[in-house]
């Protein structure tokens, strides 16, 4: 009897033992599926992130040179003058400065005419999405070129002067004796520094967007803090269709005079 009560219990503890045994085996298994589970995710995070479309990023310094022209005419006693337009747009997220460039001229055949050298920009610092102009009015010699095509050498970088513009106001625009164009108006100087050498400018357009003449003066008395002065300017050597009625919108600028190597 007690040989049988023995192998009783003997045989329930073994029952038991077994029992806890399996129960604390993990399951392989599921542990696989997770691991499985959680690579996918991966890999589709991974999919995702390389089929994203890249964002494009704008140049910090970037420009864009436009169309250069070049316009001849002839004056009341006989010379010959050129009338050189080079626009240039900044098209990056910092203000540019612009240095004097040279402008080659070619005949047709592509013959040299002329190349005008230390050719002037207006304005010389321009923000993001403004546009400076080169611009010359001169002599040539030899006679009527016929239609010349303009090779532009521009000086453009970073500015590292401040992009300084003056309040304009009474701006007026008038034909002058012997076809030249007035432009007059007002500065104001809304800061509290007061500069010795202001130069004015205006920019003046047809209907077409074109820009016709480019007239320009600079303030001799200075422009002192808190003050407005007026100004007054007149083109100088500009063909006869440029008259104050060919003119549909302008721009004028008033700027301190900044040099930057």
């Amino acid at each position: 009897m007690k040989n049988t009560s023995k192998a009783f219990l003997t045989g329930i503890l073994c029952l038991c033992m077994s029992a806890c045994g399996s129960s604390s085996k993990p399951d392989s298994s599921k542990a696989d599926e997770k691991e499985e589970t959680a690579a996918a995710e991966e890999k589709t995070e991974e999919e995702t992130k390389e089929e994203a479309p890249k964002e494009e990023t704008k140049e910090a310094v970037a420009w864009e040179t436009g169309e250069a022209r070049a316009v001849t005419y002839t004056d009341s006693i006989g010379s010959v003058w050129v009338q050189v337009i080079c626009p240039v747009t900044n098209t990056g997220t910092k203000n540019l400065y612009l240095s004097s460039g040279t402008m080659d001229l070619e005949d047709t055949d592509g013959h040299l005419v002329e190349s005008l050298s230390m050719v002037s920009v207006f304005p010389e610092v321009i923000q993001p999405g403004e546009t400076a102009y080169y611009y010359e009015e001169t002599i040539l010699d030899g006679g009527d070129p016929g239609a010349l095509n303009v090779l532009p050498h521009v000086k453009v970088k970073e500015a590292k002067v401040d992009c300084i513009r003056f309040e304009i106001s009474d701006v007026d625009i008038a034909d002058e004796s012997y076809g030249d164009v007035k432009v007059t108006g007002r500065v104001e100087n809304t800061t509290s520094e007061d500069e010795n050498l202001v130069q004015v400018i205006a920019l003046l357009f047809d209907a077409d967007n074109n820009l016709i003449a480019l007239p320009f003066t600079y303030l001799t008395d200075g422009l002192t803090a808190v003050d407005k002065i007026g100004f007054s300017m007149t083109t100088f050597s500009v063909p006869d269709s440029v008259t104050a009625g060919a003119v549909d919108h302008y721009e004028v600028y008033a700027y301190p005079q900044q040099f930057q190597f």
